[in-house]
Parts: C-alpha cells; sequence; structure tokens
C-alpha cells in the first residue's frame, strides 16, 4: 500500500473523482511509493506591464514510485467534452449546459514543468536536467476515451474509467513511454530524498515537533495552503515580517526557512527571546544543519559574542537593574562586540519578534553579511507581546505576510483564545472540535492540589496520556505557586527539568513566560488571578498561556 501525503482518512477527500483516484493508487501502488494529493504551488511571474507577480496553481497528485520515475496525474471528473475544431474543453452539466475547463494536458504539462524547475534548483543544486524519468498523465475517472487522441495528447497518457483497475500498469507504461532510455532507471534513495525535500520541506519539517494524539491529531497536522505559499513566497523575499496568530505554526516555518537557507550553503542566525525555546529548536535541527544553523536567545547571542570578542562581561545580579542591563546595555555592547569579530551571517531569522526591543535590531542588522540589505525574516504576534511596553518597533521590512488561521488548536481551545482577546481566531475547517476547556474557580479555603492531581490521574493513568504530552503551567516559579510542595501527583513525578520532561519522566512545570513558543497536548493552568494583574499575568499571558494547549485544557482562577 503506497504512502499518501497529506496522511488524511480517503473518504474525507472532498471531490469524488479524487476519492476514487486515490483509493486506487494507494491501493494498488507498492509500499515504497509516496503520494502527494491536492500539492499546491506558487512562483512569481510578470504580467504585461512588466510587474512581477505571484501565480499559483494546483497538482492533483505527484506519484514518486521509485522503480520507475515520478508521474504528475492530472483528474478530470464527471462528463467531459472535447471539441476538436476549437480544442475546447468542457464539463456537461446537469442541463446539458457546457462549462469550460482548462486543457487537462495543458495544465498536468504545466504543473511537470513547475515541479521539474523546482526540484531541480532545491533538490539537485541548479543542475540542467533530472537524473530519472518524470512526465505526466491525465485521468477521466468518469470517462472512456474513444477515437483519435487530442491535440497534445497519447494513448498513453490518457486513463479511463476502465483503467481504474489497473492504475498501477498504467503508471509503470505511461512512464516508460516517457523514459528516454530503453527503461526508466530506478531512482535511488537520494533521488526520493531530494524530491521529496524540493516539493514539500514542510512535511519533513512538521513532525520534529508535533506528536500526534491520535485521531484530533491527525486532522491537525497538515500544513495549510497558507503555510505553503508562504515557504514559496520567501523564496522571492529577501527580507520579510511574518505576522501570525498563536497555533499558525510561525516557529516550524521559521526553522524550515532556516533549513533551505542551510540548503543552499549559508549560514544563518536563528534568534527568539525565550531560553527554553531556543534550546528546543536547537535539538529539533538535523545534524546535517548543524554546523550553518546556529539557535540562540537574544540574551545569549549577547553573552556570547561578547566573551567572544574578549571583552568584560558581567550582568548585575539585582533584578531591577538586571532588566535594565539587558533591555539597553547589552545591546550596545553587542554592536561593539559585532564590530571587532570578523564572523557574520548569510541570514538572520527572528522568532517572537513582538518580544524584541527597538534598539536590539541594529545589532541583528549589523551581524549580517550584507547588513540592511541582508536576508532577514521576522515571525512575531503583536497579542502575545509579554515583555515590551513599545509598540510598532519592528523594522520596516514592508508590508507583513499574515498568517491569520491557527491550525495548532482543537476549535474549542481556540475559540477560548478567540474569547480572551474578544477577536475571532479563524481555525481551519477540518480541525477537530475537541473537549471545551474545564474553567474552575475556587472558593477561599478550596486547595488547588486535589485538582492537578485529579487531571494528571486522569489524563496519564486513565486516559494512557504520556507524561511528556501534559504541562503544568504559572504566572509564577514552583516555589511561589498554590503547588510549591507538590513533587508527585498519584505516583506522577512533576518535574521542572525540560529534557527530564521530554524524556517522559513527569508531567512538566513551568511559568508562563517560559513556555511561550512551546507546546503540550493537555495543559493546566493555575493561579489565574481573578483580574488581570499588570505587574503578574496580563491579557497576553493568558492568550498565550492557553493558546499551548493543542488538545485539553483546564484553567484554575484563584479565590477573590
Amino acid at each position: 500500500m503506497a504512502r499518501l501525503i497529506p496522511k488524511v482518512d480517503i473518504d474525507e477527500i472532498a471531490v469524488k473523482s479524487e476519492r476514487d483516484t486515490a483509493r486506487c493508487l494507494v491501493g494498488q501502488l507498492p509500499n515504497d511509493c509516496i503520494i502527494y494529493h491536492s500539492y499546491p504551488w506558487l512562483k512569481t511571474d510578470r504580467n504585461d506591464r512588466g510587474n512581477t507577480t505571484l501565480k499559483e496553481g494546483e497538482t492533483d497528485f505527484v506519484i514518486i514510485l521509485p522503480s520507475h520515475g515520478m508521474l504528475i496525474l492530472e483528474v478530470k471528473g464527471g462528463e467531459i467534452s472535447y471539441d476538436e475544431d476549437s480544442r475546447d474543453w468542457s464539463r456537461v452539466l446537469g442541463n446539458g449546459r457546457l462549462k469550460p475547463i482548462q486543457d487537462p494536458f495543458e495544465q498536468a504539462n504545466r504543473n511537470t514543468h513547475y515541479l521539474e524547475n523546482t526540484i531541480k534548483r532545491r533538490g539537485y543544486q541548479g543542475a540542467n536536467s533530472l537524473p530519472f524519468t518524470y512526465g505526466y498523465a491525465v485521468v477521466f475517472p468518469d470517462c472512456e476515451y474513444k477515437g483519435p487522441t487530442p491535440a497534445g495528447a497519447e494513448p498513453a497518457i490518457i486513463f479511463s474509467a476502465s483503467d481504474l483497475p489497473y492504475l498501477d500498469r498504467r503508471i509503470t507504461s505511461a512512464l516508460n513511454q516517457w523514459s528516454r532510455r530503453d527503461s526508466p532507471r530506478p531512482l535511488s534513495t537520494d533521488d526520493v530524498k531530494n524530491i521529496t525535500k524540493a516539493i514539500s520541506p514542510g512535511f519533513n519539517l512538521l513532525p520534529v515537533l508535533f506528536r500526534k494524539l491520535e485521531e484530533q491529531e491527525e486532522k491537525l497536522f497538515r500544513l495549510t495552503n497558507e503555510q505553503l505559499n508562504l515557504l514559496n513566497f520567501l523564496d522571492q523575499k529577501q527580507r520579510a515580517c511574518i505576522e501570525g496568530v498563536a497555533g499558525s505554526g510561525k516557529t516550524l516555518l521559521a526553522q524550515a526557512q532556516a533549513e533551505k537557507f542551510a540548503d543552499a550553503g549559508k549560514t544563518v542566525l536563528f534568534v527568539c527571546y525565550n531560553k527554553t525555546l531556543a534550546a528546543w529548536i536547537n535539538d529539533s535541527i538535523a545534524d546535517e544543519y548543524k554546523s550553518l544553523i546556529t539557535v540562540t536567545h537574544f540574551h545569549g547571542l549577547c553573552a556570547g559574542w561578547i566573551r567572544k570578542a574578549g571583552m568584560s562581561f558581567s550582568p548585575p545580579s539585582p533584578s531591577y537593574l538586571a532588566n535594565e542591563f539587558w533591555q539597553h546595555e547589552a545591546a550596545d555592547a553587542l554592536m561593539d562586540a559585532i564590530d571587532m569579530v570578523p564572523d557574520k551571517f548569510d541570514a538572520v531569522i527572528v522568532d517572537e519578534g513582538q518580544d524584541f526591543y527597538p534598539n536590539w535590531w541594529m545589532p541583528l542588522e549589523m551581524i549580517n553579511s550584507a547588513g540592511d540589505e541582508g536576508a532577514m525574516y521576522i515571525f512575531y504576534d503583536p497579542r502575545q507581546n509579554l515583555y515590551v511596553d513599545q509598540k510598532g518597533s519592528l523594522p520596516a521590512l514592508g508590508e507583513p505576510y499574515n498568517l491569520p488561521t491557527n491550525c495548532r488548536n482543537t476549535r474549542s481551545i481556540a475559540n477560548k483564545c478567540s474569547e480572551i482577546l474578544n477577536v475571532d481566531i479563524p481555525t481551519r475547517e477540518e480541525a477537530p472540535l475537541g473537549e471545551k476547556p474545564i474553567v474552575i474557580k475556587l472558593g477561599h479555603g478550596d486547595d488547588v492540589k486535589p485538582r492537578v492531581e485529579r487531571y494528571i490521574n486522569e489524563w496519564v493513568k486513565d486516559g494512557n496520556l504520556r507524561p511528556s504530552q501534559v504541562a503544568i503551567l504559572s504566572p509564577t516559579k514552583k516555589a511561589r505557586s498554590s503547588i510549591s510542595d507538590l513533587n508527585a501527583a498519584r505516583g506522577i513525578k512533576v518535574t521542572e527539568d525540560i529534557d527530564a520532561w521530554r524524556e517522559d519522566k513527569g508531567v512538566f512545570f513551568s511559568t508562563v513566560k517560559s513556555f511561550k513558543g512551546l507546546e503540550a497536548d493537555a495543559i493546566i493552568l493555575i493561579d489565574v488571578p481573578g483580574e488581570e494583574d499588570s505587574t503578574l499575568f496580563k491579557q497576553a499571558d493568558y492568550y498565550v498561556a492557553c493558546s499551548r494547549a493543542k488538545h485539553l485544557l483546564v484553567v484554575i482562577h484563584k479565590a477573590d
């Protein structure tokens, strides 16, 4: 059985002709075959006025068959009509009227050339030709082909309804015809890797940070067209800001862009605000990219570069002095250090850009080998601003690209986030509804610990979730929280060590701020004040905390 990407239930494919074709392809083709369904693409084009525009398209199926090569398959369902005199194609509607449609062979040809160029550029470093057989075919699952072939077609690449039970044979036969050799050369392991990395880098990336949670997770685990288009759009932009709601995939896409630069041999600085997030991302970077991608948080960048320059570096210990030092003095010292250290980066990617102070952007431009003209991408969400009071402090990199769709949380949790902000946060149509968040408001004398123990037991022991899927968040550190003395919940350890959590050695306790940028399948948020506390827990903190939960959320409010 072949592998379908994205991994969805074939019965959920909306278009019947594509659903029927997908079922035949998956059932008939071998286990090592990879099938991409509904593959969207975006490329730059020039209009008749000479202006650069974006042109989009979609390929019904891309079939990677290691024994023979790659075939692009266009599906035209329903009753189809062709006029040989005008060369017009139409779909016959129920009332007998004809609805014009694109020439399916021209459409398949166009899609093939786009993929060919993409694979040459990304998979084979700009090679003039591809080392394997590739071509296209059109399937008419509701029609039978008779008579002479239309312009631009051959019998070998026309599949009819009677061919559906034998699609595997027709596909190998078509690739034999497309081959310029006596028979197609089998794809090597490197060929398959180069093709998949070139046409779908996001699919290789997403599993690094996403953990599946059975049926709900399968529905959440799918790149949106917005995300795919962004990855292609950034190929054409040297510098850009990308604004996205919590759960829109900003961090994953930032990492994907960093790896694309590394694939091109470029050095990349990936910098964020949160120290824990930086460590998490660094661990998820593949070993092959480690020498080209440097992941750090901004304070770590300051400390490392200042010491690298041989300068004195000694942050003050009182917290109020340390805040002033990190906000201003460290950035100034970093600029001096950059002047003294010859090392630079070919590209700079910033995640959590809303938390960066205005005076931090100058050193990030200076550390770029091309200065303020070098590649720079900033991913941010102004609604997650937990640290910086100033607004509108991002560099002027043009109109931001917007990622408005939440694709991490269930619809119920996304709705809770919308309620907190009093704005509508759209979710994908296929996102699961999920369990409604549980909000508990304690009375005087009520203890938080029994509630926390109850849900940990319910999720981990009764529900068979792993400890690494569960986190407890609080506005304060554990020692100052209402569960300061809770080291284990009914035999399940509570840990503040993120490495122990990732190794399933306990559920994780973290402050909301330290957990920003991370996620868990199930979250218990404790010690939420009765009303907004500007010094400890603001609206943005509440939004960030709730949006970390992918599937299950419990919120426990303090007694008034």
